[in-house]
């Protein structure tokens, strides 16, 4: 699905939501502190003293502690750590603008697409309440006792959605018909499932346990049901919803909306094998668990976890497949530059296992002491290589390099290829040689064209440092009237303000605004600014700017404008003889020579 967030569409959704009761919701208390503006203690960093400020007038929020600020969308991105499209469909539903998908060439069938998921989101959602109220109201059930001997408690079942699936044929079909839900629905949805060579329809997760599972934007999608028996009819322990438009098991993780903010909170990820492994460290109080859905992680599901975090522990089972699981996984997450660990569980148990007999404290244990992905490989060698032979420490070293050839940042691969010598017990020279053949072979069959390289970033100019308290100065006399935006335009020369920072983009916005009379749409492109680029110093400039009086007005526009001419055209100057330095072409000298003698 490709949605059409254009500007219209965020500008809705950022002018519907009340930012204050956003923040509010997300457990700020915000006290008005005159005017439209508010303020509270921080949700980003620890204080004392409130310095988090909000004005309802221009819809945003700035922190004079750490700097955080933006809008509606940017604080919803921090706070639980998801990206602006996801952020933007969780507003969206909050206040209720419906984003369309893109223009396609079949509009009908776009809407009949979009009505279908409508529908699937409707159905899933009722059956997560009819499998959670089912166990709940049935505290004999199989289910509720399985629950009961793992010491998982109602709480967490209501927590998690888990519930249960009655033990007939039948009743999840008479649910939905009485809710007036179509076979058809239920069907597509996977909540029933038809018998081949006949019409008759019956239940799919009939007596399992149920886990409900959710979409990055937190809509229930399917289900993850577990046999309660000990040898299935089927044979499968688990079964899952199968794929439906709004359901691809591959591209989702259990519990990721219960874990956001936790993964933001403390920097990192655990990725479990099963869903109830991923409560344990919820439990514990390390809500940043994620398990896939009983199948093999998949490059999508990293991608996923890449955009939250680079920190990725693996809390797989101790046993030798779970072993195997590590190393694959591990070929998929580094080529995403992921400081891989592994959680070393003592014992050969699962984290679920160590948590009923441990605690909480057991998971913290073994969450300090991870160890690196590398030292799970080299555990692997002895049992596929033998080591003691030249030809058995040869191949273990391919089957290394086979790993580092996947890692991307040079820094990394360096410090990987170091660890890697020691635990081969040959020099680096050879890894790197070794690494060299298998790259060389993976190219044969490509055209031979080196990758382009790509530019480092300039350095920053301690020039633009200084020139920063200029900027935000005009910027915030900028805002506060147009005759200065006016003004401005006159003042400053052509050329000499870019887009090279956010402030400078920011005041030449403002510049424009004012002479194109669009004064009053300036603050929500200023926030779209932020977006694209966070600014401590626009977003100061937003919420709550300097508070200069009439008399000093004038004064001060006059000193900052004056220190920010030259603060630019001394850094102009400077990359002009820097340029000359670099050239013995006599025409471009002379060139480079007129444009000095222009910034005198």
């Amino acid at each position: 699905m490709s949605l059409d967030l254009n500007k219209e569409i965020i500008e809705e959704i950022r002018h519907r939501c009340d930012i204050v009761e956003v923040i509010s919701s997300c457990g700020v208390q915000l006290k008005r502190s005159g005017g439209s503006s508010f303020k509270g203690l921080c949700p980003f960093h620890q204080e004392k003293t409130p310095s988090f400020h909000v004005d309802i007038a221009r819809q945003g929020f700035h922190c004079f502690g750490c700097g955080k600020g933006g809008d509606v969308f940017r604080f919803f991105m921090d706070k639980e750590n998801v990206d602006f499209v996801n952020a933007a469909q969780i507003l969206a539903a909050r206040c209720g603008v419906i984003i369309p998908e893109k223009n396609s060439a079949d509009p009908v069938g776009d809407r009949m697409r979009r009505s279908e998921r409508d529908r699937l989101y409707a159905v899933n959602a009722e059956f997560s309440g009819f499998f959670c109220r089912y166990l709940r109201d049935n505290p004999r059930c199989p289910a509720a006792e399985y629950l009961r001997r793992r010491n998982i408690p109602m709480e967490v079942a209501d927590k998690f959605r888990i519930g249960a699936a009655p033990d007939t044929w039948t009743a999840c079909r008479d649910y939905g018909r009485s809710l007036g839900f179509s076979d058809a629905d239920m069907l597509l949805a996977g909540i029933l499932r038809q018998k081949e060579g006949s019409n008759n329809v019956f239940d799919q997760f009939k007596g399992r346990l149920t886990f409900t599972i959710d979409n990055e934007q937190g809509k229930p999608v399917g289900f993850s049901a577990r046999s309660l028996e000990p040898k299935p009819l089927d044979g499968r322990k688990y079964l899952n919803t199968p794929e439906t438009p709004v359901f691809r098991k591959g591209h989702l993780l259990y519990a990721l909306p219960q874990a956001r903010q936790g993964i933001g909170r403390l920097k990192q990820a655990v990725l479990c094998e099963g869903q109830l492994d991923a409560i344990a460290f919820h439990r514990a109080g390390f809500d940043c668990a994620v398990a896939p859905l009983g199948t093999a992680f998949t490059p999508d599901q990293a991608r996923i976890l890449r955009r939250y975090t680079r920190n990725l522990i693996l809390a797989f089972d101790a046993d030798s497949a779970g072993q195997k699981a590590v190393l694959r996984a591990a070929e998929i997450l580094l080529p995403l530059s992921v400081d891989l660990k592994v959680l070393r569980i003592p014992g050969g148990k699962d984290p679920d296992e160590l948590f009923a007999h441990g605690g909480a404290a057991a998971l913290a244990d073994a969450l300090q002491h991870p160890v690196p992905w590398l030292e799970v490989l080299a555990a692997a060698l002895p049992e596929r290589f033998d080591m003691a032979t030249p030809v058995g420490r040869s191949q273990a070293a391919a089957f290394v390099c086979s790993f580092l050839k996947l890692v991307t940042n040079q820094v990394e691969l360096e410090m990987y290829v170091k660890s890697a010598a020691g635990m081969l017990g040959v020099s680096e020279q050879a890894v790197w040689s070794e690494l060299g053949t298998l790259q060389q072979q993976d190219n044969r069959n490509q055209t031979g064209q080196a990758p382009r390289q790509s530019a480092p970033p300039p350095p920053v100019s301690h020039r633009q440092e200084n020139g920063a308290q200029a900027l935000l100065t005009l910027l915030e006399l900028a805002l506060a009237s147009a005759d200065t935006g006016r003004l401005l335009a006159e003042k400053i020369a052509p050329g000499l303000l870019s887009d090279a920072s956010p402030l400078e983009k920011a005041l030449n916005m403002a510049i424009n605004a004012a002479l194109n009379d669009e004064m009053e749409a300036l603050p929500g492109m200023l926030q779209d600014l932020l977006l694209e680029t966070p600014s401590p110093e626009v977003s100061k400039a937003l919420v709550k700017p300097a508070v200069i009086s009439e008399t000093l007005r004038a004064r001060a526009l006059n000193e900052a404008l004056t220190d920010f001419v030259r603060i630019k055209k001394e850094q102009q100057r400077f990359e002009l003889l820097e340029q000359m330095r670099n050239t013995a072409d006599p025409a471009v000298r002379l060139e480079l020579l007129g444009k000095l003698q222009q910034l005198s």
